[in-house]
């Protein structure tokens, strides 16, 4: 009953998590050149756009169009720098850094996109890597990579958004080897709590609960008044391991051997450790676990066997 009464002036409180006002930001770099001499392959003049290779002889310069993509309708400040960078590594170890910036502007869009376009002499470029491999000999090795570093600025969120990826000079061709891209979701998260009123079929449960305890105790308490502490002890016990209890009689076979066990819990013991049942004779109050050639037993009174199966 005070459990009940307890749920029933305790309301239960329930914190939620949500996140809200999210917001997504993505870049990418798009690739093309311009064929400035004819060729078998294109024609003079022609634009080709995120080709697999280039070659230096046909399209010299690389166009690098940097798109980023962010929410619209407000003001949002990108930052977007793209590198070129040449490196010399030795045994895993780097030795030599050089970077060519090929774009890096800063701009306030409010249409959701800020773009920017420019070009990288691939020939130039290469000369300058020939000659690097040309002083270092055997010594050391040298990569390219592009690099992509992306900045944005909103009201409510501030991050960046980084790639980078390998760039191949390979002869007289060029590529670059992978994508340049990123994507970042920024949200705000928001606790709130909620106060739910308990459920009358929750309180009512305990309430009969609360009632079904006060009955086993008056129970418990007429059964001590009229039983001692053993016999008590001892109806427990039987309700506990019903299902290992069977009613029933027990045999009078003078040939078996009787073990008097202390407790009906020490009996069941045994009759779970020999995947037995215990056989309650009510016409005696006695219990007993009857195997192949011994009979186990327990009973409130303290007698011999022989008086109470008339051995």
């Amino acid at each position: 009953m005070a459990a009940a009464a307890y749920v029933f002036i305790t309301p239960t409180t329930q914190t939620l998590t949500e996140q809200t006002n999210q917001q997504t930001f993505s870049t990418r770099v798009e690739d093309s050149a311009m064929v400035t001499q004819p060729t078998d392959l294109y024609e003079e003049g022609e634009r080709i756009e995120n080709r697999s290779v280039y070659f230096t002889p046909l399209s010299p310069e690389l166009t690098l169009t940097v798109n980023t993509s962010v929410p619209s309708g407000q003001p949002v400040t990108v930052r977007q720098q793209l590198e070129l960078e040449v490196l010399g590594v030795r045994g895993g170890e780097p030795f030599y850094r050089s970077t060519r910036t090929v774009v890096n502007t800063s701009q306030e869009v409010t249409d959701g996109l800020a773009t920017e376009s420019a070009s990288a002499n691939i020939s130039d470029v290469s000369t300058t890597l020939a000659t690097l491999i040309e002083e270092v000999g055997n010594a050391g090795t040298f990569q390219l990579r592009l690099l992509l570093n992306v900045t944005y600025s909103t009201d409510a969120y501030q991050g960046s958004l980084q790639s980078t990826t390998p760039f191949v000079i390979s002869g007289d061709s060029y590529y670059i080897d992978g994508t340049l891209e990123s994507q970042q979701t920024e949200s705000t998260t928001v606790t709130s709590q909620i106060t739910q009123q308990p459920n009358p079929i929750e309180y009512g449960s305990l309430a009969v609960l609360g009632l079904l305890f006060l009955g086993l105790a008056g129970a418990v308490t007429q059964v001590k008044g009229r039983a001692d502490p053993e016999e008590l002890r001892t109806r427990i016990a039987h309700d506990q391991h019903a299902e290992w209890i069977s009613r029933g009689q027990f045999p009078t076979d003078s040939e078996k051997q009787y073990i008097s066990i202390l407790t009906l819990e020490d009996l069941v013991d045994v009759a779970i450790d020999t995947n037995r049942r215990v056989i309650h004779d009510p016409q005696i109050d006695a219990y007993a676990v009857i195997d192949s050639s011994e009979i186990y037993y327990y009973a409130l009174e303290d007698v011999e066997a022989g008086e109470w199966l008339e051995i």
